[in-house]
């Protein structure tokens, strides 16, 4: 039993796994380094490669005369011109050592091409040349081949494709487009090179790095068990033997660890685990202060976002003695507290004030500047100024002491209610949505710098007209920067898709549509700006 019980320490205890460890870091370390290694060295060949190809597809693309194209697919013969650019291009092939040069033209559907000239190396074994007016199908290409076609006869670029294999080591392939005297693109020029030196210096690599491994973690792993026992696993045993008493006995220690006296890792370890005992109570007394303070500062945070939420307008509809006004807002923060605000108020009987912001940043700091940029909007509105003069007074207000360098995106409209005029201004916001005889489609201006950005701006003003059934849609940028697991975007074309969905629906029931469509969009990922929507509508 006894015998059992030490086969078993031996095969578990760290003397046996260590260097078992250490022999299998060893191998991963090789196999990363080797891949890494071998994987820049590809880079860098192809690049050279590629390089070469182009130089070469370009060369052989100046030997041909644009203009000459369409007389050759209208009329393949090989004659005088046709052979000096041939012979030149068969130079080239020999010359570089390539495998092919051809030259096609395709048809507008890419359903067939025409070769108009090709070159083979006479290295190239069982390789023959396409006569002059050949034509075979692109039908049976692949989706990624045709892409390429188009990239260099459509928008006239050059592409270049690697092909590996092992027995010959593969090759590179570079396609130019050839220009008429126009500089319109009119045949494809493909260079083929081989690359089979490929092969054999991939094996000479492989091969010195496995040597050198071996080696390496020979020698290690010898130097590594002289003075593992010493070095290591002692003061180790001690140091796990006094942690276990140090867990049964409260925090008392048995005095064990004085004996280790190194000054490396082990015996940082063993003064630690001494320090641990006399300072565990004291942890746990500043630990449980932590605790009271993390749910003070919470429950503070949840005063905070329900005085944010109280600050905003939530009265729906506003006004009851101005029931031509339809309206709805929402806004959701990221956070406990926000950077966006929206307001809506009466100046005076017959105007009536939508405003719409984003703060940059998020959090409290955010949430305060937004305190202070709705509250002076609305005050410098109430004086009876116009938007693009309220903007250029908050403006001047918000760039005094603003040492954060905190900024706001904001679009405030005014609208006279007895002729339905919206007089309106942008300062840097996302453009708003008009939904106008049966038209849904985003209000573009030309948007000013963003509020607090630089002191003295002034503001550009417009207006359009509103009538029975319009709604406008004013949102932030928490909207289309709304983010799914995969990266993408909500997207400005995704909200005119869902806003084209509301049509005859409340200014409530529209803002409810549209965040659904987020929602689906964005699924499980969790909110990354908060997201404010408010829909203006006239009944």
């Amino acid at each position: 039993m006894g015998e059992n019980r030490n086969r078993k320490f031996r095969l578990t205890s760290l003397v046996v796994t260590l260097p078992l460890y250490m022999i299998g870091f060893c191998a991963i370390l090789c196999a990363m380094n080797t891949y890494l290694g071998y994987s820049e060295f590809k880079n860098i060949f192809e690049d050279q490669y590629g390089v070469m190809t182009s130089q070469v597809a370009y060369t052989a693309a100046s030997f041909i005369d644009g203009d000459d194209i369409d007389r050759y697919v209208k009329n393949p013969v090989a004659d005088e011109e046709w052979k000096s650019v041939d012979e030149k291009l068969n130079l080239l092939t020999v010359e570089f050592s390539l495998a092919y040069i051809y030259v096609t033209v395709n048809d507008s559907d890419y359903t067939w091409r025409m070769y108009l000239y090709d070159t083979v190396n006479p290295l190239v074994q069982n390789g023959s040349v396409i006569e002059l007016g050949h034509t075979s199908s692109l039908t049976n290409k692949s989706e990624e081949y045709i892409e390429n076609i188009r990239r260099v006869m459509e928008r006239g670029e050059r592409y270049t494709t690697y092909s590996y294999n092992k027995e010959t080591g593969g090759h590179v392939t570079t396609s130019v487009p050839v220009l008429n005297s126009s500089g319109k693109p009119v045949a494809l020029v493909g260079v083929v090179k081989p690359m089979s030196e490929v092969t054999t210096i991939q094996k000479q690599y492989l091969r010195s790095s496995l040597v050198a491994f071996l080696l390496f973690a020979t020698v290690c792993l010898f130097v590594y068990v002289l003075f593992l026992r010493k070095k290591i696993l002692n003061p180790l045993r001690s140091i796990t033997e006094e942690t276990s008493h140090f867990a049964e006995h409260k925090g008392h220690l048995s005095g064990v660890l004085k004996e280790i006296t190194d000054r490396n890792e082990l015996g940082t370890l063993a003064r630690s685990v001494e320090k641990m005992s006399v300072d565990m109570n004291t942890y746990i007394d500043e630990l449980t202060k932590s605790t009271a303070e993390k749910e003070r500062l919470g429950a503070e945070l949840d005063v905070a976002t329900q005085i944010q939420a109280n600050m905003l307008p939530r009265i729906f509809p506003p006004y009851e003695n101005h029931p031509e006004i339809e309206l709805y807002a929402s806004m959701s923060p990221a956070k406990e507290v926000g950077g966006d605000f929206y307001d809506f108020f009466m100046v005076d009987d017959d105007h009536f004030a939508v405003v719409v912001g984003d703060v940059s940043g998020k959090g409290v700091p955010a949430a305060l500047f937004m305190v202070i940029a709705k509250t002076i909007i609305k005050n410098e509105t109430l004086q009876g100024h116009s938007p693009s003069k309220v903007f250029e007074l908050v403006n001047g207000q918000l760039c005094e002491g603003n040492d954060a360098g905190l900024f706001v995106t904001c679009w405030m409209g005014l609208l006279t209610i007895s002729t339905g005029e919206l007089v309106f201004a942008n300062a840097g916001h996302t453009p708003p949505i008009l939904c106008q005889n049966g038209g849904v489609s985003y209000l573009v201006t030309k948007p000013n710098l963003m509020l607090a950005g630089m002191d003295g701006m002034k503001y550009s003003e417009h207006s359009i007209k509103l009538g029975k059934g319009d709604r406008l849609f004013a949102y932030t940028d928490g909207v289309t920067e709304a983010t799914n697991e995969r990266e993408e975007l909500y997207g400005e074309d995704r909200l005119l898709e869902a806003m084209k969905k509301t049509v005859g629906k409340t200014p409530q029931d529209a803002l409810k549509i549209i965040k659904a469509d987020v929602d689906a969009f964005v699924n499980a990922e969790s909110q990354f700006d908060d997201i404010t929507m408010l829909e203006l509508g006239i009944k």
